[in-house]
């Protein structure tokens, strides 16, 4: 299942941290309890989202390279917040960044403190929001927005209005505080599956397909506390100070994220999905209109690297600079015909860090969780520099 596919050795296995020895060699989220798709805290099923990492690879990854507490980690590419909340449970500070909106929000209700009572406050602001802030089909136009079907097909049409609303509210007050974060990441994810806790007609609960079956009203206040009373019965403790910013990965870091054990990070894979429209729904409620759809995309870097990998310059340059003498940079990525990601990656970022191991993992075993394209990924590919 491993295979180092570069002629030239970084150095002796035996200068690695022991347990990315032990990571590499044994592979432990392709077996036991690790494989399960379950596996770990709750909270990783906040809100499915498409590309997720595998929340086991996350926490073995952070057990190899940070310490066993108190150590500083960033993940330039958080998405919903896997590895660096696979951080914070192990009591270290974690920074995070994304510029997806949706990812955002998760990432927020996963890393930033806030207070059970908090929560049932903000659900009780949004009820009430909705109750006095009625939607009338001719107060917006969302035509646009039809990437499997319109989106009204989706929902009964009273579930709809209260759904408009609910956005409203989000595009109005935000969600910058930790407690609305968390309420808007379980309405995130009750707006389309195929099971009962699901707003829509039936679709699939990662990326919303054409419904199908009759269409039923449901009460998103309803929905939504069933769906919160659930998520926080695993509620945690401190954060650790972790955060997520709003914050490009290839623009300037903030002063704070600095003197780092270490930088782990999953970038998206080169050509393969296209979280804008396989998170369609979700990026819609979180404030995209169509016009978002068709610019905001180009600032991503899933589509600068198609380019070229230019984009992971300032990356790299960064990181060199806020890590701590020792800290490690981590990147999980994906290999296809299309591109040997590791070898782009290798060759802007060895200006930067010493590289000192990089191998494959196949994943033609690997399920597909009901979604007809997975891309064309064929193996993940673990690289790992040092800054000396």
């Amino acid at each position: 299942m491993r295979e180092t596919t570069l002629d030239s050795p970084y150095i002796e296995t035996s200068a690695l941290p022991y347990k990315w020895n032990n990571f590499r060699q044994d592979l432990p989220h392709q077996k036991g309890d690790l494989n399960k798709r379950n596996w770990g805290h709750p909270w990783h099923s906040i809100c499915s989202y498409q590309g997720k990492l595998k929340p086991s690879i996350a926490h073995t990854l952070v057990e190899a390279l940070l310490p066993e507490s108190g150590g500083i980690m960033l993940d330039p590419f958080s998405g919903v917040g896997t590895i660096p909340f696979e951080a914070r449970l192990k009591g270290h500070q974690a920074f995070a960044f994304d510029i997806s909106p949706a990812a955002i929000a998760i990432s927020r209700s996963k890393l930033e403190a806030f207070q059970i009572e908090g929560v049932s406050d903000e659900l009780h602001r949004l009820g009430d929001w909705i109750k006095e802030n009625k939607f009338a089909p001719s107060d917006s136009d969302f035509s646009g927005i039809r990437f499997n079907g319109p989106l009204e097909d989706y929902f009964h049409p009273a579930t709809f209005a209260e759904i408009v609303s609910a956005r409203k509210y989000f595009l109005k007050y935000g969600y910058t505080n930790p407690a609305r974060a968390m309420v808007m990441s379980c309405l995130l994810h009750i707006l389309h599956g195929n099971r009962p806790y699901a707003l829509s007609r039936r679709s699939h609960p990662i990326t919303p397909f054409a419904p199908t079956g009759e269409t039923i009203q449901h009460s998103l206040i309803e929905k939504l506390e069933t769906k919160l009373q659930r998520v926080l019965k695993n509620s945690i403790g401190d954060s650790h100070q972790s955060k997520i910013y709003n914050q490009d990965a290839a623009g300037l870091w903030p002063a704070d994220v600095n003197n780092l054990d270490a930088i782990i990070t999953s970038p998206p894979f080169f050509d393969s999905t296209r979280f804008y429209s396989a998170n369609w729904m979700r990026l819609w409620f979180s404030g995209w209109d169509a016009q978002d759809f068709s610019t905001k995309p180009a600032d991503f870097v899933e589509v600068k690297q198609k380019v070229n990998f230019s984009v992971y310059e300032p990356i790299f340059a960064q990181s060199a600079e806020r890590l701590k003498s020792g800290g490690y940079f981590a990147l999980h990525l994906g290999k296809s015909v299309k591109c040997d990601m590791a070898k782009m990656i290798i060759e802007i970022g060895k200006k930067y860090l010493p590289i000192v191991d990089f191998f494959d993992e196949s994943v033609l075993h690997c399920e597909s969780h009901g979604i007809r394209d997975k891309g064309s990924v064929t193996a993940h590919q673990y690289v790992l520099f040092q800054q000396k």
